[in-house]
């Protein structure tokens, strides 16, 4: 029996070709896993699940992120409550959870402390003792912002509460107050910090980040993680060392492209003016950890326990938090 060949178009061919890939690739991205991860709407931390979505560096790693997007504080709630698996979390809100029997754990540090405290470029104080009575804007006390100012003023037996007069704001609210004069000083983060710095009004008193590397001995004082719950963790082991790997390579890359950066710079963090932009992108990229930081790194876990520890010394958190803070961090 003579077998009958047909012959197809070529065009036909290649549609037939492409339409196979698409499908695979489609089966292929069906079988990752999908993860439910906290990114706050406003900050670094931001722009880094950014990054990391836009340049499918979770796909790479073999699972899918898929953000939730809200306010830092509220990020934190949601890991807290179990309504998303892991997202945004700090040592100190980490240390609170805990001592609440919300077991958090810590997987993967992100960047450094972020935080400049502002004054006016005229005005007189020449460090944060020459404020001691005056107005100053800082973060809520739920925040790390807060807890390292405490830490620094601490160190030198001041309590912040008692030898400021503070108004506790979140970023907008901080800028609002500096510019209508209605404070001294304010300790604000990036990028909102460039913003302010950008209108040749402002100078910068203190770098925090600066002040927490010297008083820990220590080059790299880390801050902001991925945090999630002990009961996901457990049941999801595998997928820790690849959110790891892509985090890291996220922090590489992400410090690297000032064009994501300038494109996601007005979202995030209200920049739009040409000097803003500038100015943001050379301070922003330098808070975030050195592209070659490998975690987990013993050095840096110990200076991090040393902070927290200290911290329960000087009375920033209470003596039963000593008993938890071995327990915070992923190995």
């Amino acid at each position: 029996m003579k077998r009958t060949i047909v012959k197809l178009p070529l065009l036909s061919v290649v549609v037939v070709g492409v339409a196979l890939l698409i499908a695979g690739a489609k089966i292929r991205a069906a079988e990752l896993p999908t993860v439910e991860i906290g990114l706050p709407e406003d900050g670094l931390f931001g722009l880094g699940g950014q990054y990391l979505i836009d340049k499918a560096i979770d796909r790479k790693h073999g699972f899918v992120l898929k953000p939730r997007w809200a306010g830092v504080a509220d990020v934190e709630r949601l890991v807290a409550i179990g309504a998303i698996p892991l997202g945004l979390s700090t040592s100190e809100s980490a240390i609170r959870a805990n001592l609440n029997n919300i077991a958090i754990r810590l997987i993967q540090p992100y960047q450094t402390p972020h935080n400049a405290i502002l004054v006016r470029k005229d005005a007189p104080y020449k460090n944060l003792k020459d404020l001691k009575g005056k107005p100053f804007a800082v973060p809520p006390e739920v925040t790390s912002a807060y807890n390292n100012f405490d830490y620094i003023m601490r160190k030198q037996g001041i309590s912040i509460e008692k030898f400021y007069q503070l108004k506790k704001l979140g970023a907008a609210g901080i800028s609002t107050v500096l510019e209508r004069g209605e404070v001294e000083a304010g300790y604000s983060w990036e990028a909102h910090v460039s913003k302010l710095l950008a209108t040749g009004k402002y100078r910068v008193l203190v770098t925090p980040r600066e002040e927490m590397n010297r008083l820990l001995n220590t080059e790299v004082k880390t801050l902001g993680w991925i945090g999630g719950l002990q009961s996901w963790i457990s049941k999801n082991q595998p997928l820790v060392p690849k959110i790891r790997a892509a985090w890291q390579e996220m922090i590489k890359g992400v410090q690297q492209d000032e064009e994501h950066f300038r494109k996601h710079a007005k979202r995030l963090f209200g920049l739009d003016k040409p000097e803003e932009l500038k100015l943001g992108w050379s301070r922003t990229r330098q808070f975030l950890l050195p592209p070659d930081f490998a975690w987990p790194d013993k050095a840096n876990l110990d200076v991090e326990k040393k902070y927290l520890k200290e911290s329960v010394e000087l009375g920033i958190f209470p003596k039963e938090a000593a008993g938890v803070i071995d327990t915070l961090f992923v190995p």
